[in-house]
């Protein structure tokens, strides 16, 4: 099974079994910040791959 990317409810589920104070339940936290941002600077500028497939099959359509 490949890596995942910590979520908010991975990292609440960590939380509370182990405690807010704990290290690991703070490192999950943190990651599941880093996460979520990286998510939301990705979807505000223009898509790359998917948009460039769309272009090439409308293309050949119009000819």
């Amino acid at each position: 099974m490949g890596p995942t990317k910590m979520d908010e409810k991975s990292a609440a589920r960590i939380a509370k079994s182990r405690g807010k104070k704990d290290g690991f339940a703070k490192r999950a936290d943190m990651a599941a910040r880093n996460n979520k941002d990286q998510k939301g600077e990705g979807s505000d500028g223009p898509p790359q791959k998917s948009d460039s497939g769309e272009k090439k099959n409308d293309g050949g359509q119009d000819k």
